[in-house]
């Protein structure tokens, strides 16, 4: 698959997300980059999310692969919420 048709699938699931509100706001998909160990990273044109990164393999389920690495950014950039007791 061509880094193109990455970004491509990638904004599709970019889109999915926002739709399914797992995104707290959109994200566009602007440029992929590769190594040679098969780890990528996403740009976004975004100053909350600079960019997520991943690895895959050809013949691996790029969607699944690339949709967690997205969560598990989001959930990085959000944090954890935590318990605050109420006061009463």
């Amino acid at each position: 698959m061509s880094e193109e048709e990455m970004r491509a699938e990638g904004q599709q699931v970019l889109y999915v997300l926002f739709r399914e509100q797992l995104l707290p706001f959109a994200l566009t998909a602007y440029q992929i980059q590769a190594n040679d160990r098969g780890e990528y990273r996403v740009h976004f044109n975004d100053s909350r999310i600079h960019s997520c990164r991943f690895a895959w393999k050809e013949g691996e389920d790029f969607v699944a692969i690339f949709r967690a690495a997205i969560l598990e950014r989001v959930n990085q950039m959000s944090g954890r919420l935590h318990h605050v007791p109420r006061l009463e």
